[in-house]
């Protein structure tokens, strides 16, 4: 005689098979796993773009250049660093509202005076940064660069202009919820330098 084995109903949304199915809520049936890139998209649905956040911090810093840009994720907002006529700006825009969540100048004269205080031999080579020439192309340029290397689909969590030996070039992180890309720009003539696709 076969034995028959009998399964009692449990809980909607309780996981099944080793966590490779749910089922759906009321149904019993098996619900399709939510995969990461659909996750990536709830979570980021209703943000702002990095353009949007960008425009939104040009204009409460009085305009400049974006020397760096971060999407915090986790405090669901954007982070730059500007550098303008009257020095450098830190932003921080919201990425849902597109609030702008602070603005203020980085007071690096009174910080270097303050260490000078301590210790006189100090090297501030650190703090004397190159301004970038005029002929360079904008961050928003580089941003439509790197997404027609990844994809429309990307969302950029960083970007930052940097300079290495007299040449100025745009570093990019870019995610689609299933891979994560990083790609090298030349700020002057805008070619794909480097581009690296990993897993995320």
């Amino acid at each position: 005689m076969k034995k028959r084995w009998f399964i009692a109903p449990v809980a909607a949304g309780v996981l099944a098979f080793g966590g490779m199915a749910a089922f759906a809520e009321d149904t019993g049936k098996l619900a399709p796993i939510e995969t990461a890139e659909a996750k990536v998209k709830q979570v980021t649905s209703g943000w702002i773009s990095a353009d949007q956040a960008t425009t939104i911090a040009l204009e409460a810093a009085g305009g400049g250049e974006v020397r760096e840009m971060e999407l915090d994720r986790d405090d669901r907002e954007y982070e730059f660093e500007i550098w303008g006529e009257s020095g450098e700006v830190d932003v921080k825009v919201d990425a849902k509202s597109g609030d702008v969540l602070k603005a203020e100048h980085d007071d690096q004269d009174d910080d270097r005076d303050d260490r000078d205080d301590h210790d006189h031999d100090h090297d501030h080579d650190d703090d004397d940064r190159q301004a970038a020439p005029d002929n360079l192309i904008s961050q928003e340029e580089a941003i439509q660069i790197a997404k027609g290397k990844a994809g429309s689909a990307a969302k950029v969590i960083e970007a930052e202009l940097d300079e290495d030996d007299g040449r100025w070039h745009y570093e990019l992180e870019l995610r689609d919820g299933r891979h994560e890309y990083e790609v090298d720009i030349d700020a002057e003539n805008g070619n794909v330098i480097n581009f690296e696709k990993d897993e995320d």
